[in-house]
């Protein structure tokens, strides 16, 4: 807990967005204290922010999905003008701003280990007036999202690809899981955006292990609707998001998240990995008295549920999957 200007790993601040309030993710009611104006136009109500030195247009929405809505937008700052993505919530009155939160927390720590755009930007956060909270984030030059993006790679390069975003998965996922007790609970292909770009090198550290990997693409972590942050000593979740999931459901867990994105990719993609890589998914995705690679292999879209019963099972605590064991299996077979 954050005291006396003392501050843990999970204070908040919101001046950036346009809200002059700082907060600790810790405390219980902090979001029952923050106040976001509605700004919005009323002769156009397409014009979610009209002030004399900010404005937020809507242009088109883009997206439409079970719990929210993405717009392109221009946002238009004594800086300049930009299009950024637009978050806003289907039921109206519902807020936005602890997810908003942490997609902010998560983009400005994993900035702190080189991944510049390891979330996108939180630009502002606002009230529109039928009072949804809803959040403007920048949009990633070249990006599209990580299911899209594996379309379109041929075979025999597929399992190159995988790897190399599981590298950078895991190298931020070990950093989010320690430092900030943070599941994203929905790690999914569709839920990671990717951009190619000139050969970089990046240095990637899981527990005292720091390795070295040459990379053409950067991972982008979107959607974080259905996060929680917890203890990762206690597992007791101090904001847990979305009902999917129980108000018991302990937080973080350790490899879950990278547990559900590899479960996905190998109902989609078992049979284009080479073999070498398909027994270390087999590896990491197996939990004890399961038979979940069998019913992926024979049920394939029917056995998502399956992989997300398992994700929630209040039971498991740690998979296969977590950071340390994926680097070390990958180093190992790839990398020796």
């Amino acid at each position: 807990m954050c005291v006396q200007g003392n501050h843990c790993e999970l204070w908040v601040s919101l001046y950036s967005a346009g809200i002059p309030f700082e907060l600790c993710l810790k405390e219980k009611y902090w979001h029952q204290t923050v106040e976001v104006p509605c700004h919005q136009s009323i002769r156009h109500p397409t014009v979610y922010i009209n002030l004399p030195t900010v404005k937020l247009t809507c242009l088109q929405n883009v997206a439409h999905g079970q719990f929210g809505y993405i717009d392109v937008a221009r946002y238009e700052t004594a800086a300049g003008s930009k299009e950024v993505y637009v978050k806003r919530p289907i039921i109206h009155g519902y807020s936005l701003l602890r997810e908003a939160c942490i997609q902010k927390l998560v983009g400005e720590h994993l900035q702190r280990i080189g991944y510049l755009h390891g979330a996108p930007t939180v630009e502002h956060v606002f009230r529109l007036r039928d009072g949804s909270i809803c959040f403007a984030m920048e949009q990633i030059e070249g990006a599209c999202t990580l299911d899209k993006y594996m379309e379109t790679v041929p075979t025999p390069q597929l399992p190159h690809v995988i790897v190399e975003c599981l590298l950078q998965l895991c190298g931020m996922k070990f950093y989010l899981t320690q430092t900030l007790g943070m599941n994203h609970r929905d790690l999914k292909p569709s839920n990671c955006l990717i951009v190619e770009h000139e050969p970089q090198t990046r240095l990637i550290q899981v527990d005292r292990e720091v390795i070295e990997i040459q990379t053409r693409r950067s991972i982008t972590l979107i959607d974080f609707g259905f996060a929680c942050v917890g203890s990762p000593v206690t597992r007791q979740s101090y904001m847990a998001l979305s009902t999917v999931y129980s108000k018991e459901d302990p937080c973080p867990k350790e490899g879950r998240d990278l547990y559900v994105f590899l479960g996905l990719i190998y109902i989609d993609y078992h049979r284009k990995l080479s073999p070498n890589l398909l027994a270390l998914f087999e590896a990491w995705l197996e939990v004890p008295g399961s038979t979940l690679c069998t019913l992926m292999r024979k049920d394939g879209e029917h056995s998502k549920q399956w992989l997300y019963f398992m994700a929630g099972n209040e039971q498991i605590v740690t998979f296969n999957s977590c950071p340390q064991r994926i680097i070390r299996d990958l180093m190992r077979v790839f990398h020796s």
